[in-house]
């Protein structure tokens, strides 16, 4: 990991990432993977670190702290702004919100693997059985891949990262302060560097677990993660509540077969979203201020269920019934081979014992 934390140094990473992102010859992708630390990542934090690894498996660690505008001015802005790189981020809606409202351009060009891992779950290897739920289609029920939550962190260790690699990757998940965060009195942190070492690490092992190059499909993927991304910046204010955070899939975001999604044409007074009217009841299209969607409803009553991942009831060993063979001179009680071996050394035990 190359710590980038000069103007010249950061003029220098950027003609090599330019470099990997030109396009070549028999190349179908190319990915690059993008992770960013801080405290409180949004409007009302602050961006630490931002890490950067090509394609080749150089990463440079860029401070933003140390930096500030050296950084946005030489090629970061540039690198995040435009929408054809293939950044591969994983959930970064707090991202966008932060680079929008406190940097002052929007953040473009992602590939989410949280809403990629949705699209292709249940089709590629897990490395534990996936949450299963019950759907009734023409009057038949049926038990199917559930698909009505977005997997976090902690669910992406246990489906997609192989168990060996899961002890260090979870470094990821501890909290480091805001005044490590912000320290800098002998350079970045440690405990700064290993997480985001960490997290590029966690967003190579996930996208190794999915097939990039289709053109339509990826297609489907930039949309899907440009729209999801999208969904906490564009209030004005922002509110954090359980409208706006949750794991739940958002309505008419993820873009399965085709990039059609159905007009929006009445506004959802929970989440601000515009919705079709097929996602209200007569009552609350009469009575506007009360149109709450299918989404918002669900999480107003506190009556979500979580499904359990899938486990397959452990199959019986049937018994071998072993046959009684009957041997000349011996009476009926010794006549079964099925004697064990310690059966016989305790008669020969009491033999002794007796003489």
């Amino acid at each position: 990991m190359e710590i980038i934390d000069t103007k010249e140094g950061v003029i220098e990473a950027f003609e090599k990432i330019n470099l990997y992102l030109k396009p070549r010859v028999k190349q179908a992708t190319r990915e690059i993977f993008v992770s960013f630390g801080g405290h409180n990542v949004s409007r009302d934090g602050f961006l630490s670190l931002i890490a950067v690894t090509e394609g080749n498996g150089i990463t440079y660690l860029f401070d933003v702290i140390s930096l500030e505008d050296d950084l946005w001015d030489n090629g970061m802005r540039e690198f995040l702004e435009i929408p054809y790189n293939e950044k591969v981020v994983f959930d970064t809606r707090e991202v966008k919100d932060c680079l929008t409202h406190k940097h002052g351009f929007v953040y473009k060009g992602m590939f989410d693997l949280r809403i990629i891992e949705l699209t292709q779950r249940g089709k590629v290897k897990t490395y534990q059985a996936l949450p299963h739920e019950k759907i009734e289609k023409g009057g038949i029920t049926k038990t199917v891949v559930s698909r009505t939550f977005l997997f976090t962190i902690d669910e992406m260790f246990t489906y997609y990262v192989k168990p060996g690699e899961r002890d260090s990757m979870s470094y990821i998940k501890e909290t480091i302060n805001e005044k490590t965060w912000r320290s800098r009195k002998t350079g970045i942190e440690k405990n700064c560097k290993r997480y985001m070492f960490e997290y590029q690490k966690f967003l190579i092992s996930v996208w190794r677990c999915f097939v990039f190059g289709d053109i339509q499909q990826d297609k489907l993927w930039w949309i899907s993660s440009e729209l999801y991304n999208a969904l906490l910046h564009d209030k004005d204010v922002r509110t954090y509540d359980k409208f706006e955070i949750n794991n739940l899939v958002p309505k008419f975001i993820v873009c399965y077969g085709t990039t059609d999604q159905p007009l929006g044409g009445v506004r959802c007074t929970k989440c601000s979203r515009m919705m079709p009217s097929s996602e209200f009841t007569d009552s609350m299209l009469r009575n506007r201020p009360t149109c709450a969607c299918t989404n918002c409803a669900l999480l107003a009553s506190d009556n979500i269920k979580v499904p359990k991942a899938h486990t397959k009831a452990p199959k019986k060993k049937k018994k071998s019934k072993k046959k009684k063979v009957r041997i000349a001179g011996e009476g009926d009680s010794d006549s079964s081979s099925g004697i064990s071996a310690a059966g016989g050394d305790s008669d020969q035990e009491e033999k002794e014992a007796e003489s």
